[in-house]
């Protein structure tokens, strides 16, 4: 029977017969891609774009992204194949005017969009109306309301002019898992003249080389938290597996790793990746590691108490009951008007870190890394950042004292690396003592994202930046203070998290607005010259705000801001483990650095994605 039901509604759908017929005719063939997709392998994926416009750039990365559709292969445990009980036709969402199986022919000389991206560009009240609809034809569940997972996914929008009326049209296909047809599909929700001058200057928006590249940078950003994603590090158009991509994301959701590599035929300039050089007086001098132990035994003596108490193991049970609670795909959620990470918890509730298996334990890689710039006569500094979880445990488990220390295997972590001799800035006393400042809704950490807001930023700034000027070897260098300016400036960021929300709880959250600063030298956005005496490497903590956002904002530039010094930053997006490889492959231009920062979230400390493998 249920066979039947689905059977006859595909036929009523083949005449595209819904609650407003469509006058086009329509086709069995499906719709030509305005790029070329070549695959050389299970693992690479290659796309061939013709120019960099935005709208053409978002459309490529996100229609069937091969690193998202990794997620997308198993079939979710909790399917039972209800839909088949359900008729497949425009009665069955609310937000449609007609449907049908066949693409109509007016679509395939139109530009398509990818929506995610495109409803950012949107007037504010309209984009969310749009967005509030797309995403509830993919909430759509069919009576599984128990599959955290999307049974549809809206892939492409269309624009259309059709007589005197502006339409919006949907491309819709179903999960892998799901025995239902592409469909296509016409808005009841119409576009007005001002949606449509969005659409156009969405589409015939170019971008330039190096833009390009804080595009990339931004999406790797984003997808990482679920899908493990990172910039690969390669010169763009330079030979890779038989092809000349301007960028390569690496992604690996699911234990393997999938390379989506992007070719861009027309775009104009070529990225200079040699940075200015800076001064010889900067380079040339002798470099000398500070041995002191006096801030190592200071920061031991600060470490403060934090114990399994009564009120910590009660806040900790209150968190595994919601992870229990969570579906099993679900990596955010929202508490106490604030988002929060899966895996931030999860470090939270942590066991002895020092005593996972090699390729989870930070402390001997570490090690390792000291052991390799001290060769080097550098030192090096290592600044862990404290989850958001760990700051404000009050806004997650109600009655929690806001003072709690809720983490004492992380902070045992912190005294583990101080008594095996290495140099940490630990950032939570500072932390908990800046949040007495907080203005609401503005706090230390942005509300929906896993990153510090300004406030944040600047109180580990102001740490880290005294910390530097105590090293015996700081004067030495000639710091001079006062050589860069700063301007304030106001950005628009969607958080990180929003995206890891079901599709319903998404439409919730908008974009914050946020002041920051940002760092100029003569009048120019602020760049580091590769051969800087400082490095900061680490992963998305240094680059949002740094090389994403406004740019020339973040850690690097208002560090180098503080201190008088050149600060040069390496980022790697799919986390901080993996920037230690990174560093060795920037050998020549190490000569210069008397102090490597790695500063990357405490979460990786624990059971991270990115295994700490060795040098």
């Amino acid at each position: 029977m249920k066979h039947k039901l689905f059977l006859l509604s595909s036929l009523f759908l083949l005449s595209c017969s819904s609650k407003t017929l469509l006058e086009n005719p329509s086709k069995n063939t499906p719709l030509s891609l305005p790029f070329q997709i070549h695959n050389p392998s299970d693992s690479i994926q290659v796309r061939h774009i013709a120019s960099p416009s935005l709208a053409l750039l978002d459309l490529a990365a996100y229609y069937q992204n091969p690193i998202q559709l990794q997620e997308d292969i198993e079939k979710p445990a909790e399917y039972q194949g209800l839909q088949e009980d359900h008729a497949l036709n425009a009665e069955a969402f609310d937000a449609l005017d007609s449907l049908c199986l066949d693409a109509p022919d007016f679509l395939e000389n139109t530009q398509p969009v990818a929506y995610e991206p495109f409803y950012k560009h949107l007037e504010k009240e309209k984009g969310d109306s749009l967005y509030k609809i797309l995403k509830g034809i993919e909430a759509k569940k069919w009576g599984e309301e128990a599959v955290f997972r999307p049974l549809q996914k809206v892939t492409k929008l269309w624009g259309i002019q059709n007589k005197d009326a502006l339409e919006w049209w949907i491309e819709v296909q179903s999960a892998a898992w799901v025995q239902r047809p592409t469909f296509w599909a016409r808005l009841q929700f119409k576009m007005d003249a001002r949606d449509a001058d969005s659409l156009k200057k969405y589409q015939n928006t170019v971008l330039e080389a190096e833009d390009v590249l804080i595009w990339a940078k931004t999406l790797s950003s984003y997808w990482y938290p679920t899908l493990n994603t990172d910039l690969e590090m390669h010169t763009p158009k330079a030979p890779w597996n038989s092809y000349h991509p301007y960028f390569i994301i690496k992604g690996n959701p699911m234990g393997k790793a999938i390379y989506f590599a992007f070719e861009i035929q027309n775009i104009k300039d070529e990225v200079k990746e040699e940075l200015p050089d800076a001064p010889a007086s900067q380079s040339n001098l002798l470099k000398a590691i500070d041995t002191s132990s006096r801030h190592r035994n200071q920061s031991l003596a600060m470490l403060g108490q934090c114990d399994f108490s009564p009120e910590v193991q009660n806040f900790q049970i209150q968190v595994k009951k919601i992870l229990d609670s969570l579906p099993k795909e679900q990596n955010a959620f929202e508490r106490g008007g604030m988002l929060w990470f899966k895996r931030n918890l999860q470090y939270v509730l942590s066991d002895t870190i020092s005593a996972q298996d090699s390729l989870h334990n930070p402390l001997p890689r570490l090690l390792e890394l000291k052991a390799y710039l001290d060769s080097l006569n550098i030192q090096l500094l290592v600044v862990p950042i404290p989850v958001k979880e760990e700051i404000y445990p009050e806004f997650l488990i109600p009655q929690t004292p806001a003072n709690l220390c809720v983490n004492p295997n992380g902070r045992d972590f912190t005294k583990n690396l101080l008594e095996a001799g290495l140099d940490v800035l630990d950032l939570y006393p500072a932390l908990m003592l800046a949040k007495s400042g907080d203005r609401p809704p503005h706090y230390l950490y942005q509300r929906y994202d896993t990153h510090f807001e300004t406030t944040g930023l600047l109180a580990s700034l102001e740490h880290l930046a005294a910390r530097i000027t105590e090293y015996d070897w700081y004067p030495r260098l000639n710091p001079q203070v006062g050589h860069l300016q700063i301007k304030d400036t106001l950005i628009t960021r969607e958080g990180d998290l929003i995206a890891h929300l079901p599709s319903i709880e998404q439409i919730q959250y908008k974009a914050d607005t946020l002041a920051v600063h940002k760092i100029y030298q003569n009048d120019k956005a602020y760049v580091a010259p590769k051969n800087a005496p400082i490095l900061l490497m680490g992963d998305s903590f240094t680059g949002v705000f740094e090389s994403i956002d406004q740019k020339s904002g973040g850690p690097a530039s208002l560090l180098a801001y503080a201190i008088g010094l050149d600060v040069q930053v390496l980022t790697s997006w799919g986390g901080g483990p993996s920037v230690r490889h990174r560093l060795k492959r920037l050998k020549n231009e190490l000569d210069s650095k008397h102090l490597v920062i790695y500063m990357m979230t405490a979460r990786d400390f624990w059971q991270s994605p990115m295994e700490w493998d060795a040098l």
